[in-house]
């Protein structure tokens, strides 16, 4: 550890501390040049943690930008570093670096602005203390400035070139540690993000502050973790457009023509956009809770808009919102769209009979076995993990159906046989864990 960084830190813990100590634990982060970049080892590389090789935990990290993928020039912005273990994890830290997309091993791109107790050191080892570091030691890392993390969450500010440089990439390497004393055991996990320069003169895009992030089966608002959901608001984009040609060896695209989500700082996997609607898959979100969304277009990113992910939040595709709500339903015999008759123009439906299978879809319905990542194309069949749970009326009578869970990415699929009701549409009622569909879902039936 360089000497001007051992002296910084006896000033500041005013703590008589032994070499070999600070050199074993890293309690205030380790020397420069550990986050992965180009130039740079990391603490799995270099031996200051001893554990799994590189990535290879449970665990990972994530960077999260409220302001999304973008900057301004000159202007500040808040970014967060987020670390999960597993079930051996104590203690968490992290070291983060900013580098000019055209030099990302040597030059340095913006300035960090740390809060407490974390610290910024420079090239040299020694802890900034201006504006910036010396110009004969450039290069800034951020890091944690103890070992007493234990929520794995760490935030700093970064403020953006003065001018437009191209692209910035910021690169973090994070810790994963067991805290038994030693370098043992510890994990370490590395990620790293693109920043591009705004576009001038375009409107940025804005989410609707109430309702913009919803169901995208009952237009409600939360999100699941790979349930499709639906983004409102404005200046998404100049026209529509969808993901036709862009999924690739079964990988959905994550971006349609340089437009983009993340939720939570996770990429969503892009089906449609146009200028006031974006449809998108959640990802495999970890956490329920508030968290933020940010819409990301070639003009900049959004302000970010909270949204509440919630393990279930099932809805039933309908055919029609108004005046009554139908359900996209099938029979399984013949495939017949199950509706009134004549609710579409120049497309054959028919009523339900006693007796028949019906096929309804959905999404929002919660965890599998086994589970199924979002993000790629799926075909088979993944029953819910909790469907001792799910509920299923038909006309207020009870039905089991024979299967529930997955058939397609996020798409829930349920076989529901019709019980002996009269004539007339029906309410359909689910409920998993408790949590229900929307109301007022009817299924019309003709004896």
């Amino acid at each position: 550890m360089h000497k001007d960084r051992l002296l910084t830190i006896a000033k500041r813990s005013v703590v008589l501390l032994t070499l070999p100590i600070l050199l074993f634990a890293f309690s205030v982060g380790p020397d420069p040049r550990h986050t992965g970049a180009p130039g740079d080892s990391t603490c799995a590389r270099s031996g200051c943690h001893v554990g799994t090789a590189l990535n290879a935990g449970t665990g990972r990290v994530v960077l999260q930008l409220p302001g999304g993928m973008t900057y301004v020039p000159g202007q500040k912005q808040r970014i967060a570093v987020v670390i999960t273990g597993d079930t051996t994890t104590r203690r968490y830290g992290y070291q983060a670096t900013a580098r000019l997309g055209s030099n990302e091993a040597n030059g340095q791109a913006g300035t960090f602005t740390p809060t407490a107790p974390d610290i910024v050191l420079c090239l040299d080892g020694s802890e900034r203390t201006g504006a910036s570091c010396r110009a004969t030691a450039p290069l800034e890392f951020i890091e944690h400035g103890n070992s007493s993390n234990s929520s794995g969450r760490f935030e700093f500010d970064w403020t953006a070139p003065a001018t437009d440089v191209g692209p910035v990439k910021i690169y973090v390497a994070a810790n994963a540690a067991n805290g038994n004393g030693s370098d043992s055991g510890d994990k370490i996990y590395t990620t790293s993000v693109t920043l591009t320069p705004s576009v001038g003169g375009t409107p940025r895009p804005a989410i609707t502050a109430t309702g913009g992030v919803v169901n995208g089966a009952s237009f409600a608002t939360g999100v699941v973790a790979g349930s499709w959901t639906t983004i409102f608001g404005s200046n998404f984009a100049p026209g529509l457009k969808t993901w036709d040609g862009l999924i690739i060896d079964g990988v959905f695209p994550t971006a349609i023509d340089n437009v983009r989500v993340t939720i939570d700082g996770l990429p969503a996997s892009m089906n449609f956009i146009s200028a006031n609607q974006i449809n998108v898959q959640a990802p495999a979100l970890t956490r329920t809770g508030m968290v933020p969304v940010v819409v990301t277009t070639p003009a900049g990113a959004s302000d970010m808009v909270m949204a509440n992910v919630l393990r279930e939040f099932p809805a039933l595709f309908l055919f029609t919102q108004t005046p009554t709500r139908f359900p996209a339903a099938v029979r399984a015999t013949d495939g017949r769209f199950i509706a009134p008759a004549g609710l579409f123009a120049g497309v054959t439906t028919e009523p339900a009979k006693p007796g028949d299978i019906v096929l309804l879809f959905g999404t929002g319905f919660g965890p599998t076995t086994p589970a199924v990542a979002p993000g790629r194309v799926f075909s088979g069949a993944a029953p819910l993990t909790d469907a001792a749970s799910l509920q299923v009326r038909v006309g207020g009578m009870d039905v089991r159906p024979s299967f529930a869970g997955l058939s397609g990415s996020g798409l829930y699929q349920f076989n529901v046989t019709v019980p002996n009701l009269p004539d007339g549409n029906h309410r359909i009622e689910m409920l998993i864990n408790g949590q229900p569909i929307q109301t007022d879902v009817l299924l019309a039936i003709k004896r």
